[in-house]
């Protein structure tokens, strides 16, 4: 069940009256977090940082619209010393929540340019990619 439909059948939370929902009154940490569900589009990279621990690169695509109006978006993931799941290829479904890095940096051309990389922080697999559900079946 949708973590939406879960929310709209127990309500929004009550508050007493007279609170404030964003109170000044209580500090909270800043966070950029999102989260995604999407298609692994690359084959995932793992190298070593510089201090040893291991680091996993890879892109993960969404899809937006039906049809003619359908756009991609590409996502660049990084996961530092972090289990990686076995397996997992290009194609397969995931959900992933994570934490939003926006870098700028000096292009080929002398440009400024601005990319974001998102952190990840969690990573749950959804489904096979289709060759490979389909190549389990049949052994």
């Amino acid at each position: 069940m949708s973590v939406l439909r879960t929310l709209a059948r127990r309500g929004l939370p009550r508050h007493p009256a007279g609170a404030r929902l964003f109170s000044s009154t209580t500090p909270r940490a800043d966070m950029s977090r999102i989260q995604i569900i999407g298609r692994i589009g690359t084959e995932p990279e793992i190298s070593q940082t510089s201090s040893g621990s291991s680091m996993i690169r890879y892109a993960v695509a969404t899809t937006v619209g039906h049809g003619d109006n359908a756009s991609t978006q590409w996502h660049k993931i990084v996961a530092f010393g972090e289990p990686f799941p076995d397996r997992i290829a290009k194609g397969a479904r995931v959900y992933l929540e994570g934490d939003l890095k926006l870098s700028v940096y000096d292009g080929e051309d002398g440009k400024k340019h601005t990319g974001v990389t998102i952190r990840q922080r969690s990573l749950s697999i959804l489904n096979k990619p289709p060759s490979a559900a389909g190549e389990s079946e049949s052994a």
